[in-house]
């Protein structure tokens, strides 16, 4: 109904703030549903679709798009891996998930003219993807809550461009120990995570 809406919408003005609700629903349809995946989790609800294939063309798929933020933002942006041509078990909704919530806190937290890098290598028999950024960094005190379900830092977040919801990094948590794997930061205020 709202699109058909502002199909007939001709002010500047009124269409505007037509895109604004929109933005606003999509926003709020966006948190419901990441709420909705970590009640699952919670409740033992959700399940791996294990697949074995290539890790590295999934990663690569959310590299390639942020790269034109990367240009936009005048960061410098990598990706280092030495698995591209080796096949891996893996869910691959939650690989991207994952690699895109990783991607889009770094994103948020680094400032124009610094760095971002991706790294995916296997470690014993497990998958290892690391984000590390030059960005704003997270005191130490704040390291571990950042993980915690709607935390938020008021210093990290009036530095960051966008406020978050506090469930991204709670949800990919959940996600990652469902996988059986761990997550952890590491982080020097001033020097980036």
């Amino acid at each position: 109904p709202l699109q058909e809406l502002m199909r007939h919408i001709y002010g500047d003005w009124e269409y505007k703030q037509l895109l604004h609700i929109q933005d606003s629903a999509n926003k709020l349809s966006y948190i419901i549903s990441q709420t909705k995946i970590l009640s699952d989790i919670n409740l033992g609800l959700l399940k791996l679709n294990i697949i074995h294939s290539n890790a590295y063309k999934r990663v690569l798929d959310c590299f390639m798009s942020y790269k034109y933020l990367s240009r936009k933002k005048h960061i410098e942006y990598n990706f280092y891996t030495k698995l591209q041509d080796e096949d891996l078990f893996f869910d691959e909704n939650v690989l991207i998930l994952i690699t895109n919530k990783l991607l889009a806190n770094a994103f948020k937290y680094t400032e124009s003219g610094k760095s971002i890098t991706i790294r995916l290598y296997k470690e014993d028999k497990n998958l290892v993807l690391q984000v590390s950024d030059t960005g704003i960094g997270i005191p130490v005190e704040k390291q571990q809550k950042i993980f915690d379900r709607f935390y938020q830092t008021e210093q990290l977040d009036s530095l960051a461009v966008g406020a978050g919801t506090g469930i991204g990094l709670a949800l990919t948590k959940g996600i990652i120990e469902l996988h059986h794997g761990t997550i952890s930061v590491e982080s020097e205020l001033g020097k980036g995570s």
